[in-house]
């Protein structure tokens, strides 16, 4: 069986963005519709790698993994309409604030077709 040709970018390293957020009971409708259209979004984002989001056990904490193209690609996503919305949305929901951490991932590691 063939491999799936290694990814290229302009860069040797993804960027991974990693968001572990806690919802307030209370908000926790409002948050998974406003999540779901996050998601949405940002997998359509052509310079984003991957998108995915964890419901942890507890059913009120969720963690969003993002993979994307460099640091620079997921700064300029920060600053559209739709990744606003989500901040808002967070602000507004969360009971505690978010945990953001950052790290480079070798492009290497990742054997996708991106299809």
């Amino acid at each position: 069986m063939a491999k799936p040709p290694l990814l290229t970018f302009g860069s040797q390293c993804l960027f991974l963005m990693r968001q572990e957020m806690t919802v307030s009971q209370k908000h926790l409708g409002e948050f998974c519709e406003a999540l779901k259209q996050y998601l949405k979004n940002v997998s359509t984002q052509r310079d984003c790698f991957h998108v995915t989001a964890v419901r942890l056990p507890s059913g009120l904490s969720f963690v969003v993994y993002e993979f994307w193209e460099g640091e620079e690609d997921w700064k300029r996503h920060l600053q559209t309409a739709y990744a606003k919305a989500f901040q808002h949305v967070k602000v507004d929901t969360l009971c505690q604030p978010e945990v953001v951490s950052t790290v480079a991932v070798p492009a290497a590691w990742c054997n996708s077709s991106r299809e």
